[in-house]
């Protein structure tokens, strides 16, 4: 019966010593899988845009509904006189159905309100920017508009992303490397990346058209 006891018991010191040796190693290995540093890396680049979208919107006012059509048609007639007299195709050139609004409130000043969107969705940029500073032109015509907006894109950020990508990753592993060596680690490889977004907004409010393209990117590297 002691003896019996005796290996009961040498049994169990043993399955204690295989599971206290497995988890050393699992521990151990855990351990250099989760030494790491998270780091990031930014990329900035400034573009120009290669699409502009130009508003010009205006609203006339009647109360006869004949000649509200007649100063519809004249004012529109004169805007894409206008652009196109400033080398703008009639292609690039869209107008928007007319919205007409009766006002039947008794002490309305018109009856009716119309407002008209004209709009250019054009490539050329430099032609836009110098036109838009012409439209006190269309005042002197008898069109005052009721919004003069453009929106400056750049369309063909596909073509960069790599670049900035590469960039991003570079800055990111400097960062990493550096952390490294202050630590007395090794920098490992890429456990995790996340590319990050892609964020454009203006360079700066006096120069719409050139655009500040910046991606930030988060990097995991492995330490031993």
């Amino acid at each position: 019966m002691e003896n019996i006891k005796n290996y009961s018991v040498w049994i169990i010191s043993a399955v204690l010593l295989v599971f206290s040796v497995i988890f050393f190693f699992s521990a151990q290995a855990f351990s250099d899988q989760g030494s790491y540093v998270e780091v990031k890396g930014l990329s900035e680049k400034i573009v120009k845009a290669d699409v502009a979208i130009w508003s010009l919107n205006f609203d006339v006012k009647s109360n006869n509904i004949d000649s509200l059509y007649a100063d519809i048609e004249k004012n529109t007639l004169t805007i894409k006189s206008f652009l196109t007299e400033k080398g703008f195709e009639a292609s690039e050139i869209n107008v928007a159905p007319v919205n007409i609004y009766q006002d039947t409130y008794k002490d309305a000043l018109f009856r009716y309100n119309a407002y008209i969107q004209l709009s250019v969705y054009t490539k050329k940029v430099d032609l836009v920017r110098a036109t838009s500073k012409e439209t006190l032109a269309l005042v002197k015509k008898g069109v005052t508009l009721s919004q003069n907006s453009i929106d400056f894109q750049f369309s063909d950020i596909n073509s960069i992303k790599p670049e900035m990508l590469a960039e991003a990753i570079k800055n990111a592993r400097t960062s990493a490397s550096q952390f490294a060596q202050e630590s007395g680690s090794r920098l490992g490889s890429v456990s995790r990346g996340n590319q990050g977004v892609f964020d454009i907004t203006d360079k700066d409010p006096g120069s719409p058209e050139y655009k500040k393209i910046r991606v930030v990117s988060t990097l995991r590297f492995l330490l031993k």
